[in-house]
């Protein structure tokens, strides 16, 4: 049985919230625009506009990974179970229990991405430079698209950081160190640890739109978001 990200009923969920998110930023705008958005700090509307914005990116990207990870799978591992395909427990588990989630402080989740990002973006660089080395590749493009598209969804939260004007206990933790990957002799191998790669980047990106969902919702009407500083930085 294939892993959920693999369904296409999930690769379908996806898209479908996708447009939902767009449609509630709709409706999030007139209902500020209607109880008088003037009372909220011009900082937390801004910021809410940046999670919208990042989360419409994440949603997008990850509809991408979905698609690229079941194409991969059937072209470069013709015949293999998604099951069968182990981890080497190189790669940060990015998974947590709903209790541990919730308790974490909004400041947290934020700074939890900015770790994290840089880190798959360089892995998902090893993967374009792994296949620019093959003549016709049919995925050089997808994941020169995907590491671009990391790199600039970790520059929003760099900009969010710095308009939240974090303090300094809830500033990034060192970023990880970066994995080299795709060391292995045999080819097979080398494919095998792409598509862990590409499945352990689904589990991660279904992660940050949860947490992006989680902060646009409560920037504006959470009074737990305050600032450091009071003067806003100024846009990048």
């Amino acid at each position: 049985m294939a892993p959920p990200f693999l369904s296409p009923y999930n690769f379908l969920g996806a898209t479908l919230l996708l447009q939902a998110v767009l449609n509630a930023d709709l409706l999030i705008a007139a209902t500020m625009e209607e109880n008088g958005s003037s009372l909220i700090p011009q900082w937390r509307l801004t910021l809410q506009k940046e999670f919208g914005i990042s989360l419409r990116h994440s949603l997008q990207l990850l509809c991408k990974i979905q698609s690229l990870s079941r194409r991969y799978l059937s072209e470069r591992l013709p015949g293999v179970q998604p099951t069968s395909v182990q981890s080497s427990g190189k790669l940060p588990s990015v998974s947590i229990d709903l209790r541990t989630w919730l308790s974490l402080p909004d400041a947290k989740r934020l700074t939890y991405m900015s770790k994290m990002l840089p880190f798959y973006q360089d892995l998902a660089q090893q993967l374009r430079d792994h296949e620019a080395t093959k003549e016709d590749s049919k995925f050089l493009s997808n994941f020169e698209d995907v590491s671009l598209s990391l790199r600039d969804l970790n520059h929003h939260v760099s900009y969010q950081i710095l308009l939240w004007a974090l303090p300094i206990e809830n500033e990034p933790e060192p970023t990880l160190k970066p994995l080299r990957i795709l060391q292995h002799r045999s080819w097979w191998r080398n494919r095998q640890e792409m598509y862990v790669i590409l499945r352990s980047l689904n589990s991660f990106l279904c992660r940050v739109t949860r947490e992006f969902s989680v902060l646009r919702t409560r920037v504006v009407k959470d009074t737990s978001f305050s600032k450091a500083s009071k003067s806003p930085p100024l846009p990048a």
